[in-house]
Formats: C-alpha cells, structure tokens, sequence
C-alpha cells in the first residue's frame, strides 16, 4: 500500500503545483513573456472594436511634465495605476494625453504615438460636444477641465480613432475577472481593477500589449463592436 501511495502523492502534489500559477496571478505582475505564453496556450479568439465617439485629449507639445496642467497630470494613471517617467514623455511629444472618465472619476493617459499618428485625427470641440454627451457630462468630475473645455484653452482638442482595433479579453486568456490583475505595458505597469473583466491591444510601435480597461458595459472603453 505504502508504494502504491507514493505515486499518488506525487500526481497530487503535480496537481497543486500546476494550479499555482491562476491562485498567484493578484500579486504577480505578469510580464509580456507570461502574456504570449498564455495566448499560445488558449488561442482566444481576438475581437474588433471601433471608436464610436470623439474624446477629448491635451496636446503633448514638450516632454516637460511641469507644463501639463495640474488638473490633468494629477489624474494620469488614475484608473489603471500607470505612472509615466521623463524618457516616457520625451518619446510620446507630439501625441495627446486622453481625457476620458470612468462613472467615478477621470480616467486620463497618454496615447501611444505610433498609435496617434497612425489611427487618430484631430476634430472639432464642437463635434466632441455634440457626439459625446457623456463625456461632457462627466466633466463635472474635473471642473478645471470643464473650464478649459468651454474657454477652448489652446491644447485642449477633440480627436477621433477612425481604424479598427483587434483586441484579447483577459477573461479568455485565464485570467480570473473576480481578481485585480498588473501587467508590463510599453510605460510600466498598468492594473485591471477585480470585478472587472479588460482588454489586451497589441502596440505595433512598442511590439507590447496594452491595457483597455471595460467601461460600464463591460466594452473597452470608449469602443464599440465592430458592425
């Protein structure tokens, strides 16, 4: 019976091993290696989104993180927990910082500028106002921002992502919806909150995946399926 057991300690103790990797994924940051390893390992189907409404962004005309006005550098990161350094800053002049808000507040970061140049064109404030209610709206939360918005303040501008995007659920790559999840993106760490599910989108320029966070309709946020 005795070597009979042993073996089946083994296998046992194999099993728990292999569930060791999902019961750490909270405090892990997962890296772009661990990333692919699970996209080769579950194969998710990738799914299309389009932006279906302008936003509004602030230019970046200097790497200067001083000339960022206090409302918005103060809100950067907020959402998914990223933190820009100077060198960040000094590749991305020339793109815009997004200024988007969850129901709870800003959720503000700076677009990639691969990404900028080759998807976004700039628009009128007038047709961010008329085509994104919500967003005005949700200006409230930022009243210095508000003000900016309504005085046009040169830097403030409406942009809009015209290309499709393909995208990963993080659900369909193993990763549990219920726990908050940190991966390396292309300007450091970016953080999924639990209770929530998130998107992966490959950055071409950076050759990483970034994060979309879901909105309040479990949609990446500010996107909509494509048609």
């Amino acid at each position: 019976m005795n070597n009979l057991s042993r073996p089946l300690r083994q296998v046992l103790f194999a099993a728990i091993l292999a569930t060791m990797p999902a019961i750490a994924q909270a405090d892990d940051v997962q890296t772009q290696s661990m990333i692919s390893e699970r996209i080769s390992q579950h194969n998710p189907a990738p799914e299309a989104y389009i932006k279906d409404r302008p936003i509004l962004g602030w230019q970046l005309n200097s790497d200067d993180f001083d000339a960022i006005p206090e409302a918005i550098r103060d809100n950067l990161g907020s959402v998914d927990g990223t933190s820009y350094d100077q060198a960040y800053l000094t590749e991305k002049t020339g793109t815009i910082i997004a200024l988007q808000f969850r129901k709870d507040g800003p959720d503000f970061y700076i677009i990639g500028k691969s990404s900028y140049d080759a998807a976004y064109e700039l628009v009128s404030l007038d047709d961010v106002a008329a085509k994104n209610t919500r967003l005005i709206e949700r200006l409230d939360m930022a009243p210095a921002v508000k003000a900016m918005f309504e005085d046009q303040t040169p830097g403030i501008v409406g942009a809009l992502k015209t290309t499709p995007v393909e995208m990963l659920r993080l659900s369909d790559l193993g990763y549990a919806t219920g726990e908050a999840l940190t991966i390396q993106a292309p300007w450091g760490e970016q953080t999924k909150p639990k209770g929530a599910d998130a998107f992966l989108v490959w950055d071409g320029g950076e050759n990483q995946y970034y994060m979309v966070n879901a909105d309040d309709d479990g949609l990446p946020s500010s996107y909509v399926p494509v048609q």
